[in-house]
């Protein structure tokens, strides 16, 4: 059992990130549906995606004010531009003065080249989201982009001491602190991707130390169960001549694949041992899903695997399975 899960499932503020092609879509949509089985109401988000991932998944495109796709299920997408003038409402409260510092074209430049500006102020909005949805879950960029997105907080505080913006950034940095905010990463067991998953782990401990990074989901894994012995023999048997005919054909097709299966299974025993070498989180292993079905059968599967794991039932949270 994973230990986390039952406190994922109930926090209010989830992060899924990963490299790119890792599934931290399907994950961070998994881990949704799963709350909202539970009765949860979730708001799944992107973040200012100009092509959003979830249009194709769920038939409708996500809007900055978040539209219902099922029971207890929204989706959104953090646009910069309906944030910005969200945020300067709040700001400055007098719609004239708003809409004269929108239309400048130099202000509007300049709040958009700022260093954090984007952060803080798609920060704000995911807030706001919390105050009205029991759990909001974000699909994050790539995990480079989201060590940037994380790391501007408190690099930028030593630059505002006091104003609106530091009222913002002190406000990001509490709600990253708190017991009921979550990073999620999703990885795969290949070398590139296991290295870039423990470097960003550990830039982010070492940027914000306060930041709760509990699980990675390790994506298209085998649990190792072949013996030393009955991997040596494997090889040996994949190098001999298949035969002759259909059956000889057969022979060297099951090989492959179980050469294939045996060389999975070794690269997912050693992306195990390195991420727990090298970082605290627990993880997850979730098998290969297959194409069988399309995308929505692997987001169901991968939400069974997580009610599996987490010993959940939906509807019932933190309940024994």
């Amino acid at each position: 059992m994973i230990t986390c899960l039952p406190r994922l499932m109930a926090a209010h503020l989830l992060f899924v990130t990963g490299k790119g092609g890792t599934g931290k879509t399907t994950i961070a949509m998994a881990l949704a549906r799963a709350a909202a089985a539970q009765g949860r109401r979730v708001a799944l988000v992107e973040v200012d995606n100009q092509r959003p991932s979830l249009t194709e998944h769920f038939g409708q495109a996500p809007a900055y004010h978040p539209v219902n796709v099922g029971p207890n299920l929204w989706i959104g997408n953090v646009t910069w531009d309906e944030a910005l003038e969200e945020w300067l409402g709040r700001v400055v409260p007098v719609p004239r003065m708003t809409k004269l510092i929108l239309g400048n074209r130099m202000v509007r430049l300049f709040l958009e080249v700022t260093p954090g500006s984007r952060e803080v102020v798609t920060f704000a909005r995911l807030q706001q989201l919390t105050e009205a949805y029991d759990l909001v879950v974000v699909d994050m960029p790539a995990s480079g982009h989201a060590v940037s997105f994380f790391r501007v907080f408190t690099r930028a505080s030593s630059l505002f001491s006091a104003g609106p913006v530091r009222h913002s950034l002190d406000d990001a940095l509490r709600l990253l602190a708190a017991p009921t905010t979550h990073l999620v990463f999703a990885s795969l067991p290949e070398e590139m991707v296991v290295n870039e998953t423990i470097e960003t782990w550990q830039r982010l401990r070492e940027g914000i130390p306060s930041l709760s990074m509990p699980l990675v989901v390790l994506n298209q894994g085998l649990i190792p169960t072949l013996s030393p012995g009955e991997s040596v023999l494997l090889e040996r048997l994949a190098r001999l001549e298949p035969g002759p005919g259909a059956d000889g054909r057969r022979r060297a097709e099951l090989l492959r694949a179980g050469r294939w299966e045996a060389q999975r299974e070794q690269a997912t025993g050693e992306a195990m041992e390195r991420l727990g070498q090298f970082t605290t989180m627990e993880l997850l292993v979730a098998p290969l899903m297959g194409a069988g079905g399309g995308a929505a059968d692997r987001i169901r599967r991968m939400e069974a695997l997580l009610v599996r794991s987490g010993a959940l039932l939906p509807g019932r949270p933190g309940a024994a399975a």
